[in-house]
């Protein structure tokens, strides 16, 4: 036995020298502890009251600890002894056991992981603002409260499973997201050392790759419901979006300073390529940039609101960032202006239009939308016998980029300059980029932007003059 004044007394412990120790220091501050010969470091600590508990001393980076193992009566001897041996082992790989338990009970959970991620790793990428929608929409409503630490493989493949159900792709992306999270934990000491990333080793989906794109005799019932769109920022950045081929998050983001009406082209910093891109701009493209009204102390081509918490002062100078809604509208819209070409169908939904008003109290908003949705006409239609054409609420916002790539193929244009149009950045194609300079790009465009509004039955809206070539170096 020992106590702090530094008697001691070692050998293998026994249940028969447990029961018998005493707290017999006159001092009851004074540490009484039971050392085992067997297992260096691991004792039992008797108390005054007489409540025993198991114990394992260690040395890790130079600092002596006490991690208590468990209750004598609840853990056997033998019991107390195979855990304490599994402590050292860790403390002897660099991990210290004492500061695992507090970091467990202090509880790190999914929320404070994902406040890190977003902060130190996601805030640096590019593509950090789908992060934070994947975090928010899938992961956080599952594990808000949850240890970090807590988490198990099975946990996530039930997420990714669910989400895969109908979103094989975002699933897909979401457990890659997990993935990162879970390395960074470890990193970051949310979780131990040794915990194994529960994302790991989970089958995903397989992904078809899309072909979907606008298709020409679409295309007038897309621009109609385009110029539609109440959301002046949000119709702007779709035909944006349709004539140049950019990224979404590059249009987005694009400022007015990155406009260069002299050369006839916006310049793209911040791109998923990681370089510059000065994107030549057709003569529909300058027509409508020429038309947006500036706002005020907004810095941003497509302006937006800003986040319903921000100050005033933030919300002038905010940036569109949410488009969806806006294209959920569009996509919409233009379905129904295609079904409706059909008499039969056209007089069915204005059946289910009417029936549906009927069913509205006289007390709902004025503009309350009376109008059925696709998926109720498809029910009716199914049961009616009668055929729809084909719609346009398939089409994804990304799908209008694959759009100008698409029409580009189709107008004979090489894969190369496609991709250089596109900005794409895979290095074996980036390589016979080289060799198209800026001319080759805007021609293309020229003649896309030209079919575009062709096909549209559009013309540019303001007068568009022809704009002098000023080269630039091909990158």
């Amino acid at each position: 036995m020992a106590n702090d004044s530094g008697k001691t007394e070692r050998r293998k412990l026994i249940k028969r020298d447990v029961d018998a120790a005493r707290h017999e220091a006159g001092d009851p501050n004074t540490r009484v502890i039971l050392w085992d010969s067997e297992l260096l470091g691991f004792g039992c600590r008797v108390y005054p009251s007489g409540a025993k508990t198991f114990v394992l001393s260690y040395r890790t980076n130079g600092r002596k600890r006490l991690l208590t193992i468990g209750r004598y009566g609840t853990l056997t001897v033998e019991q107390a002894r195979k855990m304490a041996r599994a402590e050292l082992v860790k403390a002897e790989a660099g991990t210290d056991p004492l500061e695992e338990r507090q970091r467990d009970t202090r509880g790190e959970t999914i929320k404070d992981l994902c406040a890190a991620y977003l902060e130190r790793h996601a805030s640096q990428k590019k593509s950090g603002h789908d992060d934070q929608r994947r975090i928010e929409r899938h992961i956080l409503p599952a594990w808000r409260n949850l240890k970090a630490a807590s988490i198990k493989r099975a946990d996530v493949a039930a997420l990714h499973s669910k989400i895969g159900k109908r979103a094989p792709y975002e699933a897909n992306r979401t457990l890659a997201l997990v993935a990162k999270m879970f390395e960074l934990a470890r990193r970051w000491g949310f979780v131990p050392e040794a915990h194994i990333n529960p994302a790991r080793d989970i089958d995903r989906f397989k992904e078809q790759k899309r072909d979907r794109y606008i298709k020409p005799d679409e295309l007038p019932h897309l621009a109609a419901a385009i110029n539609a769109e109440p959301n002046e920022s949000a119709r702007n950045g779709l035909w944006l979006y349709l004539l140049t081929g950019a990224r979404k998050s590059e249009i987005l983001r694009a400022r007015w300073d990155d406009l260069d009406l002299e050369r006839g082209e916006l310049r793209l910093a911040d791109t998923k390529a990681g370089r510059t891109h000065y994107l030549p701009l057709s003569a529909p493209a300058l027509a409508l940039l020429r038309e947006i009204p500036r706002q005020p102390g907004n810095p941003f081509i497509l302006p937006g609101k800003g986040p319903r918490a921000a100050k005033a002062t933030d919300k002038t100078a905010a940036p569109l960032v949410n488009i969806s809604k806006p294209w959920l509208r569009v996509k919409t819209a233009a379905t129904l202006a295609r079904w409706r070409e059909l008499p039969q169908v056209a007089e069915l939904i204005d059946r289910l239009t009417e029936a549906r008003a009927a069913t509205i109290s006289k007390h709902a908003a004025k503009d309350t939308d009376t109008t059925p949705s696709l998926t109720e006409i498809r029910a009716a239609c199914d049961t009616a016998g009668l055929t729809l054409p084909p719609a346009i609420d398939d089409v994804r916002l990304h799908d209008l980029r694959r759009t100008v790539g698409s029409w580009l193929a189709q107008a004979g244009n090489s894969l190369h300059l496609i991709g250089r149009v596109l900005n794409h950045s895979n290095a074996s194609t980036t390589q016979v980029y080289a060799r198209f300079g800026q001319d080759n790009v805007r021609a293309a465009l020229e003649q896309h932007g030209e079919r575009l509004m062709g096909a549209a039955g559009l013309t540019p809206k303001a007068d568009v003059v022809d704009m002098p070539t000023k080269h630039r170096k091909a990158g």
